[in-house]
């Protein structure tokens, strides 16, 4: 039975519904939801959307891509050209990404500064945003510097993750409400060192490529090599809170926890937890990584997806960089996900259905269609 609260099942919890499920041949089961074909295809459906995802506070970057006094990183969120900066403060910042002089992105790439300097004209900004220096000043006569730093997003760091409250002008976006209860914190805490960001551009829709993470029906026949030899195919506990969901994905060496004293009970290396933050996060945790993946909408049929890999920094530093341990199974049962959702979107332009139908098993990606659906109609 699917859950809604904030407060997500313990560890012995967790393995005491994994093991009934595998006794039992079942898993967590929720209601089914039929979504309409043109709400994937339809050009007012997907600008709505846009509109609505610009006005709702959402993850921008995991804390670890900027540790240190200088450091930042930028990424177009829902269109809009953004940058986080960790200022001397030790706050970190969110900022659009344009000099005030003639717009020129300020941060092209992740980097360290001790000002942010426009490669333009010179224009040169403090890591609070504040304008500090103006070549030829004399120039522009009627220029207020006290009025013309960069212009910030209101944004909050939330254990571990820097959360935005909206991209529209004048957006005010409860934050709070991405952060309810940060059911999160325990696993992405330890994960404090980045060791590799990407962006790639996807040919699907973006709802398609969330909705690859919200279920497990798929393990056995789209990961036959990769995740099913080691996972169960159709066996997840789900929970949710508010909009946003968690999904375990158990290991098969669970069942190594039957007879032991449920008080040495832990899920450490036995689950993968999949926490689907709404509208366009998802934080999951394996074995020796953690990994963030935030999905913007670029059209009915292309999304960008950053992929944020994080470790302990004792992992990332005793090997150099990349940890290996699961790399290669994770990248590849990516690319078989990925391979899934890019058919999918080529069979939506079929006209062979009215709507995709998601079963009592699949009931978490029911669940964020119903999130987004309710808002959009507010």
């Amino acid at each position: 039975m699917t859950t809604s609260t904030t407060m997500l099942a313990g560890d012995v919890e967790i393995v005491r519904r994994v093991l009934a499920h595998i006794d039992a041949g079942t898993t967590d089961e929720g209601e089914s939801w039929r979504e309409p074909v043109a709400n994937y295809l339809d050009p007012d459906r997907f600008a709505a959307e846009m509109r609505l995802l610009r006005s709702l506070p959402s993850v921008f970057v995991p804390s670890a891509a900027i540790p240190g006094s200088g450091d930042h990183v930028e990424r177009t969120a829902f269109g809009v050209p953004l940058f986080a900066v960790r200022g001397r403060d030790g706050r970190a910042r969110v900022f659009r990404n344009s000099c005030r002089h003639r717009g020129v992105a300020l941060v092209e790439s992740a980097g360290c500064s001790h000002a942010l300097v426009c490669r333009y004209h010179g224009w040169t900004y403090r890591l609070d945003g504040s304008l500090s220096h103006v070549p030829h000043q004399d120039g522009f006569p009627d220029l207020d510097t006290s009025g013309r730093g960069l212009v910030e997003v209101a944004s909050a760091e939330v254990d571990g993750l820097i959360v935005i409250g909206g991209v529209e002008p004048g957006a005010n976006a409860d934050l709070a409400a991405l952060a309810d209860g940060t059911p999160w914190r325990a696993k992405l805490a330890p994960a404090s060192r980045m060791f590799n960001a990407s962006t790639t551009v996807r040919p699907m829709n973006w709802k398609v490529l969330v909705e690859q993470f919200l279920e497990g029906y798929h393990i056995r026949s789209t990961h036959r090599e990769t995740f099913y030899p080691v996972q169960y195919d159709n066996l997840n506990v789900i929970e949710t809170f508010g909009p946003n969901s968690r999904i375990t994905y158990p290991y098969r060496s669970v069942e190594r926890l039957r007879g032991r004293p449920e008080s040495s009970w832990t899920v450490e290396r036995r689950v993968t937890f999949l926490y689907q933050l709404f509208p366009n996060a998802m934080i999951a945790t394996f074995p020796d990584r953690v990994v963030l993946v935030v999905v913007d909408p670029v059209d009915i049929d292309h999304c960008a997806v950053t992929t944020y890999s994080m470790a302990e920094p004792a992992v990332v530093d005793g090997r150099g960089g990349e940890p290996s341990k699961a790399g290669k199974l994770i990248a590849d049962g990516l690319l078989e996900d990925n391979e899934m959702s890019a058919g999918v979107q080529r069979g939506l332009h079929a006209g062979a259905n009215r709507f995709v139908e998601f079963g009592r098993h699949e009931s978490a990606i029911g669940h964020f269609h119903r999130a987004l659906t309710e808002r959009l109609a507010q």
